[in-house]
């Protein structure tokens, strides 16, 4: 389906929509009907409402493999800081309340912890239960289930994938390291993020081929019958080991290891290793293909405040707690000493998959504005969902909008 259909089908649905609120917490069956049979002409991440919904709701488009919840959840307190209703936020030419700049940014979520107490939260549109797509935020829970592997000795970054993969040998993954693999330095794939190039649009595309393969993105005619075959078979784009290149291929990868490792699959490996250690209070999911292979570069659905909980294990206290098994301070002292790439959208790194680490405060982000902000030293975890839209294009909250909400928490505090 040409961009330009999938356009007309939007701005059909939109107009159909303009009897609804724009930010919803409810469907009515028909709504629900007449949006799947939408997306089935178009796809699930064409944008604005249909991704409003595909977001909230990926295990209605997708097979799925549960992560089962901790048997003794996690219990926040509650403190609200009052402050953060009245602080202003500049937008454009205008100055908003923190409240009104969400609303402004279609914000699906938005939660701000403070050493284990929830001092801000507010749901616009999905409740406080539902399981919303984590996109690329996923990449950093993927990455966790490898450094608790190399804590527990069991992988060693400086080591050859094809050490482990036996299936990588003789081929151009042969030699590269999985440190190089998990810093996204492997050198097999520097265009995912190319837009010009088409990672979503053109079949011939890496990433296309890749994504098309787990069912993420249609089917074209070169597209793999095997994701593993395809991996193998791939060629490098540059030299291991040089300047980071985003890559969903990298951390497809990862999550290939983990479950060779362990042999077990990605969803039990989230459970027994992430999910259940953190005391997460709902079961999360992850989309699988129609083979059952998971997504482990962005395949996650989870509600916000397990998002959060996983969040604080990177806080100094809760790494202390769990004796550095599921990350260490070194592992986090590595992300924050990455050099960064030279990028127009900030100090880029994805050291150890996470987009930014500088200032004490660590990022990841996920395609149509899900994020990860966390401050290790001062206990500040700030997580929310959004979705994508029908351009295409993120809606994160801006560098100085997270600084003066995490500003207000520490001076209240």
């Amino acid at each position: 389906m040409k961009i330009t259909s999938r356009h007309f089908l939007t701005l059909a649905f939109v107009i159909w929509q303009s009897y609804s609120s724009a930010q919803q917490f409810h469907y009515t069956a028909k709504e629900t009907e007449s949006i799947h049979d939408s997306i089935s002409q178009s796809r699930w991440d064409v944008g604005g409402r249909l991704s409003q919904y595909s977001f909230r709701y990926m295990s209605e488009f997708f097979p799925t493999g549960i992560i089962h919840k901790s048997s003794q959840p996690y219990q926040f307190r509650h403190n609200p800081i009052k402050s953060l209703d009245t602080i202003s936020i500049k937008s454009g030419k205008e100055k908003l309340s923190l409240e009104a700049y969400l609303k402004k940014l279609h914000v699906a979520s938005f939660i701000v912890v403070q050493k284990g107490a929830v001092v801000y939260e507010k749901y616009f549109s999905m409740l406080p239960e539902d399981r919303h797509t984590l996109q690329s935020v996923t990449k950093v829970i993927t990455a966790s289930i490898i450094t608790g592997l190399v804590n527990e000795k069991k992988i060693d970054l400086n080591q050859s994938i094809d050490q482990y993969l036996p299936e990588l040998k003789d081929s151009d993954w042969s030699g590269i390291s999985v440190k190089d693999i998990l810093n996204m330095r492997s050198g097999m794939d520097i265009r995912s993020i190319d837009f010009e190039t088409g990672p979503f649009t053109n079949p011939q595309h890496k990433n296309y081929q890749l994504e098309s393969a787990l069912g993420i993105l249609p089917k074209a005619d070169n597209t793999p019958s095997s994701v593993y075959k395809y991996i193998a078979a791939m060629k490098k784009d540059t030299v291991p080991g040089s300047e980071a290149a985003y890559s969903n291929i990298n951390t497809f990868v990862l999550g290939w290891l983990a479950e060779k490792i362990t042999g077990k699959k990605y969803a039990d490996l989230v459970t027994e290793r992430v999910w259940k250690p953190i005391g997460a209070s709902s079961d999360a999911y992850v989309c699988l293909s129609d083979k059952g292979i998971a997504w482990p570069h962005g395949g996650m659905s989870a509600t916000l405040r397990d998002l959060a909980r996983f969040g604080m294990m990177f806080t100094n206290s809760e790494i202390k707690a769990k004796k550095e098994s599921l990350i260490s301070f070194a592992q986090v002292q590595e992300i924050f000493a990455a050099k960064p790439i030279k990028s127009p959208f900030g100090p880029l790194k994805w050291a150890y998959q996470w987009d930014m680490a500088h200032d004490g405060v660590m990022l990841k982000t996920g395609f149509g504005g899900q994020a990860l902000y966390i401050d290790p030293e001062k206990e500040i975890v700030i997580a929310y969902y959004n979705y994508v839209d029908k351009d295409w294009g993120m809606n994160l909250i801006s560098e100085s909008a997270l600084g003066a909400v995490m500003k207000t928490v520490n001076t209240d505090r």
